[in-house]
């Protein structure tokens, strides 16, 4: 469900951006009709009105295109983050959908995963468990401080 949730966050918050509309009034008609549920877009908008409530971030306001810098992935994380999957990151960032220190959460579990490449599916899940703070492990296994290997 939360991944769905992220989806929803990217389209209003597009919207905000192409037309300057306040939240209020985005249509949610259309993401009704791509078959969004009514609890999914709540969940969505509690989220971003939280978000100003507790004064996370401006997630709603246009970004300052002159922040001076931009994440460049280290070789390594090429490796692991496919270029698509990349770009969804740098699109979220880009939206205020997720803070710098986010996406350094996001590419430092999408590098310990274990999975040899992450694409944008993948990258999708582990956005959605840093947001909603929920686990993302998707059948893999961890070892506690008693388990061994043989």
């Amino acid at each position: 469900m939360y991944e769905k949730i992220v989806e929803i966050l990217i389209y209003v918050l597009n919207e905000v951006r192409k037309t300057n509309k306040p939240l209020g009034e985005i249509d949610i008609s259309q993401l009704e009709n791509k078959g969004y549920t009514e609890a999914e877009i709540s969940t969505a908008f509690n989220w971003l009105f939280d978000c100003l409530r507790t004064g996370v971030a401006a997630r709603t306001t246009i970004v300052d295109q002159n922040k001076g810098s931009f994440r460049v992935l280290h070789a390594a994380e090429q490796h692991v983050i496919t270029p698509e999957a990349f770009g969804f990151l740098l699109q979220l960032q880009q939206l205020d959908i997720i803070s710098d220190s986010e996406l350094e959460l996001i590419i430092e579990r999408a590098m310990v995963s274990g999975f040899d490449r992450q694409d944008a599916s993948d990258i999708h899940d582990i956005v959605a468990s840093v947001l909603f703070d929920t686990d993302s492990t998707r059948g893999q296994f961890f070892l506690n401080s008693n388990d061994t290997i043989h």
